[in-house]
């Protein structure tokens, strides 16, 4: 790390600089030179901050990607998204099997009753929703004992 400088070319350069800057500037000039050099430092530490942030920014994508890759490859909602999927098969097949059955009711109610056949297949639609609702949770009614009467 030294740079080949020892003790007898700092001393030669101490020498130097008390012969040009003078005893009187001499303290000054090597508060600039501290200042300076304290700066330098700073910058440095902030560059190696810097380039430890980057490091950091990339192994946080990395483990992104790498996080990501692994919910779309998560076999247990690949599984939920099949049964789902299944789900709503059956009910768009329930709503067919449904209305199949009505029309076949209402034709079968034209042909005995000689009324008008029925222009579409959506007017015997049901207003039934594609999914099977759920009735709210009543609680049971509680019993309550009858006093008794004495005699």
């Amino acid at each position: 790390m030294n740079p080949g400088f020892g003790a007898p070319e700092l001393i030669v350069l101490a020498v130097l600089a008390l012969i040009v800057v003078g005893p009187k500037d001499l303290p000054m000039m090597f508060r600039r030179v501290g200042r300076f050099v304290g700066q330098a430092r700073q910058m440095a530490r902030d560059f190696q901050r810097s380039f430890d942030d980057m490091g950091r920014e990339a192994e946080m994508s990395e483990l992104r990607r790498e996080i990501e890759a692994l919910k779309t490859g998560n076999p247990v909602a690949k599984a939920k998204r099949d049964i789902d999927e299944v789900k709503r098969d059956l009910a768009s097949l329930e709503h067919e099997t449904v209305v199949g059955r009505k029309l076949a009711a209402a034709e079968k109610d034209h042909s005995i009753g000689g009324g008008k056949k029925p222009a579409a297949k959506d007017e015997l639609a049901p207003s039934e929703p594609s999914q099977p609702t759920v009735q709210p949770y009543k609680s049971p009614k509680k019993k309550t004992k009858k006093p008794v009467a004495d005699e």
